[in-house]
């Protein structure tokens, strides 16, 4: 396979087996030898922030000299954002040879065994032989829903175990309380693992995130939220202090001081467990740590932003910054997807926007533009459904007064694109 290849037929599986049989990852691996027993992982679990924390950490360890694998999703532009290393994309061909094995072995499992791998199992995989290829000796490993039960969750060589902020998401398939949801993500939990929790979660996620680490025998690092200081935050500079390490974000948002915060003690409990990471490192890290599409700025003048926020507490998140840097109103650009909290995530950007554009996410599980411009004409004056994105870009930079596109990575991605087109046309005095 070429890797363009790869990416063809990853994207042609399933996404979700109809009867998914936790049995499948472990045959899968098994067929390709177990790679990932060969490699140590630092896990990330949670419901906002994972990747944030993921790339921070995975950035300070690279600035360490630890060759270091990256495993994040979803991509927001391109297939490579997913596994990378050393800040790097996968070496022209390794993605299609590794894709060729793993297709070998999926297909062998589903004659002989009756056992369908989806597009993320595959995909879990074939990080999985990617980073042993490359010599990876830690890997930061992003899960994808849930944990107990996710793909990614086949491993056995967790170093350090991370939990971001758990709010209400995927009530569906992980339960619908708090409480229910944090035992699931604690799945991720290994014999012998640091636990980093995210700095004030919720009492109730707290409470069974002390427990199941009480239980095992487990050292559990929270840093506490008084010692996070918010130095100052513009759109251009995101400057914290956790603990004396001072640092410049490249990543926006006062909540990025609780993943900041995560990504320290991850690295301090690496530092325990005999790897070498100077503070030089860690600073540098999380000074050049960036992820697209989480508040970013892609022109300060007017603001135009990119947010995949798409739950409540991603898009309150979203709003704390458009206020904390007075960028409000602006125009918005938002879709969003069948099942996710749509009213949440309206009600928690009131008063971000004087106009709405509603799209539908190029993906079949969008909701319709229609529909979703009547659930948020209960929340903002102005609101009109587009046909398309494109236009309602046109429409959003037509206004002049800078935009936010939000509510889905699908629109993210979609966007970010033409976005770049658009922007073309634009002096460079005003970008960044």
């Amino acid at each position: 396979m070429t890797d363009l290849q790869a990416i063809d037929w990853l994207h042609g599986r399933k996404r979700l087996g109809e009867k998914k049989n936790p049995d499948t990852i472990r045959r899968l691996m098994a067929r390709l030898n177990d790679p990932q027993d060969q490699l140590e992982f630092v896990h990330i679990a949670g419901t906002n922030g994972k990747g944030s924390v993921a790339a921070m950490i995975a950035s300070i360890l690279t600035e360490a000299g630890i060759r270091t694998g990256l495993f994040v999703s979803p991509f927001v532009e391109r297939f490579g954002e997913r596994i990378s290393v050393d800040g790097e994309p996968l070496p022209d061909g390794l993605l299609g040879e590794k894709a060729e094995q793993v297709k070998r072995a999926a297909d062998s499992l589903e004659a002989e065994e009756g056992l369908y791998a989806t597009e993320f199992e595959l995909v879990t995989a074939l990080g999985f032989l990617c980073f042993a290829a490359a010599g990876c000796r830690l890997v930061c490993l992003e899960a994808g829903l849930g944990g107990g039960r996710d793909a990614t969750n086949v491993i056995k060589t967790t170093r350090v175990a991370c939990l971001t902020r758990i709010g209400l998401d995927h009530t569906e398939l992980l339960g619908d309380t708090i409480e229910k949801i944090t035992a699931e993500k604690c799945g991720i939990l290994k014999p012998g693992c640091t636990v980093v929790s995210y700095p004030g979660q919720r009492p109730e996620a707290e409470k069974v995130i002390r427990a199941r680490c009480a239980q095992m025998g487990l050292a559990l690092r929270s840093p506490e939220p008084e010692d996070i200081t918010l130095l100052w935050e513009t759109l251009r500079e995101n400057h914290l202090d956790y603990g004396g390490y001072t640092v410049r974000l490249q990543l926006h948002g006062a909540h990025q001081g609780g993943n900041c915060a995560m990504a320290v003690e991850a690295a301090l409990a690496l530092c325990d467990q005999g790897f070498d990471i100077p503070d030089e490192a860690i600073l540098a890290g999380l000074e050049r740590a960036m992820l697209p599409a989480r508040a970013e700025v892609l022109q300060l003048h007017p603001p135009i932003l990119l947010d995949g926020a798409h739950n409540p507490d991603s898009a309150a998140a979203l709003a704390a910054l458009l206020k904390a840097t007075k960028t409000t109103p602006l125009t918005g650009v938002i879709g969003i997807l069948e099942g996710k909290d749509a009213e949440g995530v309206l009600t928690a950007l009131e008063g971000c926007f004087d106009q709405i554009y509603t799209v539908a996410p190029d993906t079949p599980r969008a909701v319709d533009a229609d529909r979703l411009a009547i659930a948020a004409s209960a929340h903002f004056r102005r609101v009109e459904a587009v046909s398309n994105l494109k236009t309602a870009l046109k429409k959003a930079l037509a206004r002049g007064s800078g935009f936010c596109v939000c509510g889905s990575f699908y629109l993210a991605g979609e966007a970010r694109g033409l976005l770049r087109q658009m922007l073309e046309e634009v002096s460079d005095a005003d970008r960044l």
